[in-house]
């Protein structure tokens, strides 16, 4: 890995470590005066999990980035391992950050194909006149609503909204 590889990785570690201190000390800080509750704990939950996120696709990035200037340096010097080892060093990091989108997006439909459930079974009971069966479910449906919940805002905050590329056609 090149200076510039191994400058990029230090500086996102660094930046990480004291995002991730600060927003814990804040929340201490808060809970503190405060005293402890769920809203503080999410929030912290949140912060923490978009820095960690942010910090490994950076890495993943600087790899790419770092692979790419091997790769050319190989191509001028006609060093064909130079070559080899940079472009190698691309695709493995690229499929890295493929792997990763695809498990955030297997991991928010699976939270939100849960809260779905959960609720149309709690509606389900509540027709059928199981007032207590329907609270209970409800319960489990506040719990991955707000899991859900987590999963968007962070990927959200990690990687920026994504537009699909829908637009009305009017």
């Amino acid at each position: 890995m090149s200076i510039v590889g191994k400058a990029i990785k230090g500086t996102a570690a660094l930046i990480a470590n004291g995002l991730d201190y600060v927003i814990t000390k804040s929340t201490d800080t808060i809970e503190n005066k405060y005293g402890e509750n769920e809203f503080t704990q999410s929030v912290s939950q949140i912060g923490t999990s978009s820095v960690r996120a942010s910090e490994s696709t950076v890495k993943k990035l600087a790899d790419v980035v770092d692979g790419g200037i091997d790769a050319g340096v190989g191509y001028i010097s006609d060093d064909k391992d130079k070559q080899t080892v940079g472009l190698d060093r691309m695709k493995t990091a690229g499929k890295d950050i493929a792997v990763g989108v695809g498990q955030g997006i297997a991991y928010t439909f699976n939270a939100g194909a849960k809260t779905t459930t959960s609720a149309v079974k709690a509606g389900k009971y509540y027709v059928k006149g199981d007032q207590k069966q329907a609270g209970e479910e409800f319960v489990r449906t506040k719990v991955y609503a707000k899991n859900f919940g987590k999963v968007v805002v962070v990927g959200l905050l990690s990687f920026g909204p994504v537009d699909p590329g829908d637009k009305d056609e009017k």
